[in-house]
Order: structure tokens, then sequence, then C-alpha cells
């Protein structure tokens, strides 16, 4: 079973993905991150070719198997703990400019398919893998394409995988998915954290840009989602500062501090422990000599 991680292209091709707008990795056989929260601005659709994976996404419990397929949407905390080791997928992975470009253009299509992030994976017959397989590698050979209007060819081909996956679903026995009340509030809170984690941790704040009680609103959130709103608010601080720690090493703690909105480096470090049990520098330090033994693997 793999462990680790070091050149996952979600990781090593950022700046290309940015750049091109659209990309497909074929033939990936591990995880951005093994037993780290993984959160990215990326919009991106796996399709699992063999083996498994498992994981969370937002702190539920994910598995991921032989014809699966999934829509992981932007800024979702998602965490891989293990795969096995025939493991593979293809990935589609869309900028957050590219997906600004599909929204324009396919309202309906984009709006249903953030549905997916509430909604188990649903798995592919052999015959539907065939075909979703085949649109896959055609988007591929269009991403990598020098045509100057690869996007608008790369934008038609994924309404048409959008079209044929909301068909292969209703085949399969899924329900359209209509929010609850209670599903729409849990994501505009969640929107709201993402835009707003830096200014505030407390969750008075966002209970009342909603017009709800402190209480109220937090019963609403674990009723909903089995997990509580300072426990939210917690995990994504921490996964973003987990992120800042690994990657932004041009910036000091105190620096990541202030850009995370905390007033100095000390209560940095003391939320920090007090959620991960060890100070940001212990952690940085600890990842770094990871990647450096991994290196020389």
């Amino acid at each position: 079973m793999k462990q680790k991680e070091l050149l996952h292209p979600m990781n090593s091709q950022t700046q290309m993905i940015e750049e091109r707008g659209i990309c497909v990795f074929e033939r990936i056989n591990k995880a951005p991150l093994y037993n780290e929260p993984f959160d990215t601005s990326c919009m991106t659709i796996v399709l699992n070719i063999q083996g498994w994976l498992r994981g969370e996404c937002d702190m539920r419990e994910v598995s991921f198997n032989k014809h699966d397929i999934a829509l992981v949407t932007p800024h979702h905390i998602f965490c891989a703990h293990e795969s096995s080791d025939d493991y593979q997928a293809i990935l589609i992975v869309m900028s957050a400019d590219f997906q600004e470009e599909m929204r324009h253009r396919y309202p309906d299509i984009f709006r249903y398919n953030s549905y997916y992030v509430y909604q188990p994976d649903f798995h592919l017959d052999d015959e539907q893998f065939a075909v979703v397989e085949r649109a896959f590698l055609l988007l591929g050979d269009v991403s990598r394409s020098d045509n100057l209007y690869y996007k608008t060819m790369a934008g038609n081909l994924l309404e048409v995988l959008f079209v044929l996956l909301q068909g292969y679903r209703r085949k399969n026995g899924a329900q359209s998915h209509q929010f609850s009340p209670h599903e729409e509030l849990f994501a505009q809170f969640y929107q709201a954290l993402i835009s707003h984690f830096h200014e505030s941790r407390e969750v008075r704040y966002y209970a009342s840009l909603f017009d709800l009680s402190p209480k109220y609103f937090s019963a609403i959130i674990k009723q909903h989602t089995g997990t509580g709103v300072s426990q939210w608010i917690a995990n994504y601080v921490i996964l973003q500062a987990k992120s800042m720690l690994r990657h932004r090493k041009q910036l000091n703690i105190q620096q990541l501090a202030t850009q995370l909105g905390f007033p100095d480096q000390a209560s940095f470090s003391r939320y920090f422990r007090e959620h991960t049990s060890m100070t940001p520098t212990e952690y940085r330090d600890q990842y770094t000599n990871n990647r450096t033994q991994y290196s020389k693997l």
C-alpha cells in the first residue's frame, strides 16, 4: 500500500495548470499527499481505472474503487490515507479561472455538478467506463494541443462529458439532488469560511452572517455534518497553515501568522500546537526532513 507522495502533478504542475487552464493527467498511481489534508482551488474529476483508495472528504470517510468516478469541487478538504499497490486513475484538473469561464458558458451544467461533493462517488459499469475513459483521453489530447482554440474545444468536450455522466447517474439509480435548507446553510457557511477564515475564528462571527444565534447555528451544522462549527473552523485554519508551512518557505512564522490573521507569532503557535500537538516550526522541519529522505529513495 502506498503511503508517501512527492511528484503528484497536483503538487508539481500547479504552474502549468494555471497557464493552460485545464490539464489531464494519465496513469496517476498516488494521491496528492498521504495522511495530510489537501485543499486546492482546482476542480478535479477523477476516474479510477483500477485498485482502490481510502480517505476522507470534508472529514467523512470515502472509498474509491475500480471504475468509480468522482468530482471534487474546490476548497473541500481531502485526505488520502492509503491506496492499493495497483491503484491507477486519470485526472481532469481545471484552474479557478477556467472554471469561471465554464460557469458563464454552461451555468446549468456547472450548477448541477457542484452537488457531487454532497453525494457518494458513483460506479460505472464496464461499458460506461470504456466510453468515459475514451472521453478523458480525448480531452487530454485536446488539453495538450497547441491549437489556439483548445480551451473552446475542451469546454465543448466537458459539456458532453457532464451530460453523459448525468445520464449514467440516472441509469444507475442515482436520484437528482435538491438541496435541503440545512444543506444550503452549510454550503453558504463553507464559502464564508473560505473567504473569512483569516478574519475570524469565532462561531458567533459566522452565525451573525446568517442572522442566527451561535447556539442554533452550531446545532444545525452539527446535525447536518456530524461536526461542530468550531471544529470546521479549526480544521480549515490548520489546513491552510500546513499548506503555507509546506509550500511558502520564503515566509517566516511571523509573516505566515500575519497572513492567517493571527495578531502575533505566539498566538499562532499556541493555536497550531493545540490542534496538532507540535509547533509550526516543528511541523515545517518534519515535512522538510521527510521530503529529503524520500528524495533519496
